[in-house]
């Protein structure tokens, strides 16, 4: 009998030190921020906005003024849509005055905020501004970021793409993601 109960406690200490069999599964890097695997157009009618995310991140609309956010790991894109009553800027000297004072705006939001480049975007369809930046306080979180915001102006609104992502990776994401996204941005009349 004692000798069965040794070879039973022998046998439970060698199953339990040898496990279950299987390796722990590690846990992922949200750090980490893949390259796309393919752009897929989405479609916020009601708001009158289209554009192109990445198939392989997370879209999740919004509420009120905000139309989606698109996300995966440390990086991530928002758009709003804010019904405006005031002129549109349509010329080139209207975009510019918006951009400068655009840029004055996240100056004083942000004092850590170092401007990248600017641009105005003058195309079929759309008029808009874009700024390029890093900040401290660009976020809620406070932590420092990169950010590309483009501010497109079309049908009584202005349409705001916010991108955000870690200084180290921002050039990164930024050319394989943030760009083809911005660039893809379509406004029309909401439904």
């Amino acid at each position: 009998m004692r000798r069965a109960l040794i070879s039973f406690a022998v046998a439970g200490l060698a199953a339990l030190l040898a496990g279950c069999g299987n390796d722990r599964t590690p846990v992922p890097d949200l750090s980490v921020v893949p390259a796309p695997k393919a752009f897929q157009e989405r479609f916020f009618d009601e708001q009158g906005v289209r554009f192109r995310s990445p198939t392989n991140w997370r879209v999740v609309p919004g509420q009120g003024s905000q139309v989606a956010t698109v996300a995966i790991g440390t990086a991530q894109l928002a758009v709003w849509r804010y019904p405006r009553t005031e002129p549109l800027p349509e010329t080139r000297a209207q975009l510019n005055a918006a951009r400068d004072a655009l840029v004055a705006q996240i100056e004083s939001r942000d004092p850590t905020f170092k401007l990248t480049s600017t641009r105005l975007v003058v195309k079929p369809g759309i008029r808009a501004v874009e700024v390029v930046g890093t900040g401290t306080n660009l976020t809620n979180q406070g932590v420092q970021r990169s950010m590309r915001s483009l501010h497109a102006y079309g049908h009584g609104a202005e349409v705001v793409m916010d991108a955000f992502a870690p200084p180290k990776e921002f050039a990164r994401i930024d050319e394989q993601t943030f760009g083809p996204m911005t660039r893809s941005l379509k406004l029309r009349r909401p439904n």
